[in-house]
């Protein structure tokens, strides 16, 4: 039984209680998490891709090194007389591993008991935060460390502009870089290339992938679901749990936003740049369900930015308010891009069920129980930096909707 399908955990919810089974309701949960990180961790592409250096013993960080390569040279040697010793250099770098976790409580209305529906719902719920979890930690490694491509050949971030759509052109540049690195395709002679549906939307009317479709005669899938089979060294894979923002850091280490509006008035679009000293906010708050107005997910560091305040001041012409840039965020990775590290599998998500009255004193009538998940230890890192390249693109659907 798949306890991630929502049917099968309702049936054998059903089936526990009324044929009387004994099961303890936390061997139950988590054996539905176990099931949902296997089942689920397909469609998590950047944690997939990481490859696993676990520590050893007791140690709390990876020690790794980056071993510089020795050239080949055609000098001829001298009779009698030794050549001149290489020597080898290296940098050495570490990885850290960090525990992460969440937790929800229930008041004494949900029987811990019993496999009380409400439980396994959110147990599901925090199944996918979990693998979701250690899949932006390895998404947001591979970006902080990659190569910088700008679509239409721009120079940075804030030159980029509505009409920068991506290119096959743009990636052969790109892994021909790579190449020139002397860097390995990931895996049977492809590198990977990591982007969103709006970009493989775009990418189907490429002029080169129009090419490729009338000289070949195995492109059907790419009529049938719009993937792009392999080609010129790449393979291709779609993920919706891509950085998909205008939101970008300066050299100076700032955070900023892009921002742009179309001006009714010029027929032309118009752009700017936000920072975060004058026009964000960030603070711990809920999400707040936009269907019942009630609290939800809590987050520690909630950044928002005050578009309200910065149009007010520079939208005054009544000519349409300004509004976020998306500008999506394209990964190219060839071999030992990616590194994923732990302590004694302690990337491995535990669920944890405390019922009523387990907080003792605290606790003292028995009206607080809880359900949570926690990730003991788990750190990203990269050993060919290379390897990452991330391209900048704004794909013509992308700030339609």
């Amino acid at each position: 039984m798949n306890l991630n399908a929502t049917a099968d955990i309702n049936s054998a919810i059903e089936y526990i209680t009324n044929h009387g089974a004994d099961v303890r309701p936390e061997v139950f949960y988590n054996k539905q998490l176990l099931d949902t990180i296997r089942l689920e961790e397909s469609n998590y592409v950047h944690y997939r891709l990481a490859d696993s250096s676990p520590i050893q013993g007791k140690a709390e960080k990876l020690q790794l090194r980056r071993w510089a390569p020795l050239k080949a040279h055609t000098t001829p040697l001298a009779e009698g007389v030794p050549p001149t010793s290489d020597k080898g250099s290296m940098e050495s770098y570490e990885i850290t591993t960090f525990p992460y976790g969440r937790y929800m409580e229930f008041t004494d209305r949900v029987d811990m008991e019993i496999i009380d529906p409400v439980i396994a719902h959110y147990t599901k719920e925090y199944n996918l935060v979990a693998m979701e979890t250690l899949d932006i930690l390895a998404r947001d490694a591979l970006l902080a460390v990659g190569q910088s491509y700008f679509a239409n050949d721009r120079a940075n971030m804030a030159a980029l502009e509505i009409g920068d759509t991506p290119s096959l052109d743009d990636l052969r540049v790109i892994v021909l870089s790579m190449k020139k690195q002397l860097v390995k395709p990931r895996s049977n002679g492809k590198f990977h290339v990591i982007a969103s549906p709006d970009f493989f939307f775009d990418m189907i009317s490429d002029p080169l992938v129009e090419k490729f479709m009338t000289f070949n005669n195995t492109t059907k899938p790419m009529y049938e679901d719009g993937s792009l089979v392999p080609m010129f060294n790449m393979e291709f894979y779609e993920t919706q749990a891509g950085d998909e923002s205008g939101e970008y850091v300066d050299g100076n280490g700032n955070l900023n936003l892009l921002v742009y509006r179309y001006n009714t008035n010029t027929g032309a679009y118009e752009y700017d740049v936000l920072d975060e000293a004058t026009y964000m906010s960030e603070t711990a708050s809920y999400d707040i369900d936009g269907r019942t107005g009630e609290e939800g997910s809590f987050f520690p560091e909630n950044r928002s930015w005050d578009l309200a305040t910065y149009n007010a001041t520079a939208a005054v012409d009544g000519y349409g308010d300004f509004q976020e840039l998306k500008v999506h965020r394209t990964l190219i990775l060839g071999k030992d891009a990616l590194i994923k590290t732990n302590i004694s599998g302690g990337d491995n998500a535990k669920m944890y069920v405390k019922p009523l009255g387990s907080a003792g004193v605290l606790d003292p009538i028995d009206q607080r129980q809880s359900i949570g998940f926690k990730i003991n230890g788990v750190g990203f890192g990269s050993p060919r930096l290379e390897a990452i390249a991330v391209y900048y693109n704004i794909p013509t659907q992308s700030n339609l909707y």
